[in-house]
């Protein structure tokens, strides 16, 4: 038996939320402004696709933390659109997308994260997955002001296109105005290996099943950081569906 949900999921209808306690929260919708108290924690996971007008705009005081969970699954076209502000020393963020899509979806990630001040930390992972005529455009933006010295940023994209048909374009970009800080980016995509396709196939399974067990070896150390039984089975059962 499943363990209960970690997280408390919030309503479309909510426009402003101020988070002065630690927090968990499973987002019904991005279209959400968000404060980040002094000190304070917060978790969010997106597990569903956005409207283009939606935009999840997040601010941070001073040690404050988020942590966000991008997963979208589409079949049609999608706009993610985030941006966080590090305005206070000490802030820290953290997003982990991981992105689905399929037919002759598009799907745009749009996110942005700004240090305002110095001693601020981010860290961006993007992993995106294509298959059909899928589009996928990953664009990643890290942006230090002058004056935000000592700010550490660190960005990742990676893509894995499943077949011909099927695009991703990963621009992780990094707009600097000051000069001691740390900031490296990398981006890679390529499809799966043939080898690594007969080397499944030869145990018995079908392309499609060895395609799928590539997919979620992928995902797999990225999705089980969300640490929720029940939402991390769901994540992989979707993924495994949308896949055939």
């Amino acid at each position: 038996m499943n363990k209960p949900t970690l997280y408390q999921t919030l309503e479309c209808g909510l426009k402003n939320l101020v988070v002065s306690t630690d927090s968990k929260y499973l987002l019904n919708t991005c279209k959400l402004d968000i404060l980040v108290k002094e000190n304070i924690n917060l978790e969010l996971l997106i597990f569903s696709g956005c409207d283009e007008s939606d935009e999840l705009n997040i601010r941070l005081e001073k040690n404050a933390s988020v942590k966000i969970y991008n997963i979208v699954i589409t079949s049609t076209d999608v706009v993610l659109k985030e941006n966080v502000y590090l305005e206070k020393a000490n802030s820290h963020c953290e997003i982990t997308s991981v992105l689905l899509s399929k037919d002759d979806a598009v799907l745009n990630s749009d996110i942005n994260i700004y240090h305002k001040v110095g001693h601020t930390s981010s860290t961006f992972e993007n992993y995106g997955i294509a298959k059909d005529n899928a589009k996928m455009i990953l664009n990643n933006n890290a942006t230090i002001t002058q004056g935000a010295s000592k700010a550490q940023v660190i960005q990742k994209a990676k893509g894995l296109t499943l077949s011909k048909t099927a695009s991703i374009k990963a621009m992780p970009n990094l707009y600097i105005d000051e000069y001691d800080v740390i900031a490296n980016h990398s981006a890679s995509i390529g499809s799966i290996s043939k080898e690594d396709l007969f080397y499944l196939m030869s145990r018995g399974l079908t392309k499609e099943e060895a395609t799928s067990l590539v997919v979620i070896g992928f995902i797999k150390p990225i999705v089980d950081n969300i640490k929720d039984e029940s939402l991390t089975e769901e994540i992989f059962k979707k993924f495994i569906n949308n896949l055939k």
